[in-house]
């Protein structure tokens, strides 16, 4: 075991820890919105795809090649 590395890894994570702040109130709810966000636009985006799947012969894979094409059409509209 090289004692060096540890040694290093240990010091670096203590300045990393040292500069490191609490997120404030807004910054915490931000941060929660934003990841609750993401959670239900997967979610729906594979819901979506789980019943386009059992409705129609289409396999998942011409699916999300379809929702990227329109997604792709929809940001160079924007």
């Amino acid at each position: 075991m090289n004692w060096n590395k540890t040694k290093e890894f240990i010091s670096e994570s203590k300045r990393v820890l040292r500069v490191t702040k609490k997120p404030t109130k807004e910054e915490y709810k931000s941060i929660a919105l934003v990841s609750a966000v993401g959670i239900l636009v997967i979610g729906f985006i594979g819901f979506v795809l789980h019943i386009l799947n059992k409705t129609t012969s289409l396999t998942a894979a011409v699916i999300v090649g379809i929702i990227a094409i329109l997604a792709i059409m929809y940001i160079k509209k924007s």
